[in-house]
């Protein structure tokens, strides 16, 4: 279980599976990244990449965000985040999306799909992932969304991933910004530039 950490929803308990598929960011993390992210939140469209429990998305909702939109392949996974999304009430304000991140053409679908759902085109102010660590994702997403169009101008992406690790041969329209460190973990931020 983890719980959200600030915002109209702090203190709501989130569901978790019980098993190591899903490696939630820890409060002290989530609270250090959202500082760092202060302003950039009410009215953010926010998309959660690899959501896990969810907790990122609904997070940011909590805080202000004026929608999320949140990406996971594993069904078991992604039930526990429709159960947390409906616990909440925040159904409305994030979109639950099961797919593999990866996928050939998931772009394509949100950049159709996300228009009919909302009532209007979606450009993503800030995009949060939390791959599985030592696999390659953090570059391969970046390089994925260069070529969409589901960035607002500026949008900032952030990834956490093992230390050390920070991705490499990432797009080019990917500005790196900073890193922060915390035990074994990292949090990275690029400026989208595209």
């Amino acid at each position: 279980m983890v719980k959200i950490a600030g915002g109209r929803l702090r203190g709501r308990t989130l569901q978790t599976p019980r098993d190591a598929r899903v490696r939630p960011t820890t409060g002290r993390m989530r609270e250090m990244l959202f500082s760092m992210l202060g302003a950039r939140l009410p009215g953010a469209w926010v998309l959660d990449l690899f959501a896990g429990s969810g907790v990122f998305g609904i997070e940011a909702v909590s805080r202000g965000a004026r929608g999320a939109v949140l990406v996971e392949n594993d069904p078991q996974v992604a039930s526990l985040i429709r159960a947390n999304l409906q616990a909440c009430r925040v159904s409305e304000l994030a979109l639950l999306v099961e797919a593999s991140v990866l996928r050939p053409g998931l772009d394509l679908l949100l950049a159709r799909w996300l228009p009919e759902h909302f009532g209007h085109p979606v450009a993503f102010d800030l995009i949060f992932m939390d791959p599985p660590y030592g696999q390659g994702a953090v570059a391969a997403t970046l390089e994925m969304l260069a070529s969409s169009t589901l960035m607002a101008p500026g949008c900032l992406a952030v990834a956490e991933h093992e230390a050390g690790g920070v991705a490499k041969g990432v797009a080019p329209a990917w500005h790196p910004m900073h890193n922060r460190r915390q035990g074994e973990t990292q949090i990275s931020f690029w400026q989208w530039s595209g």
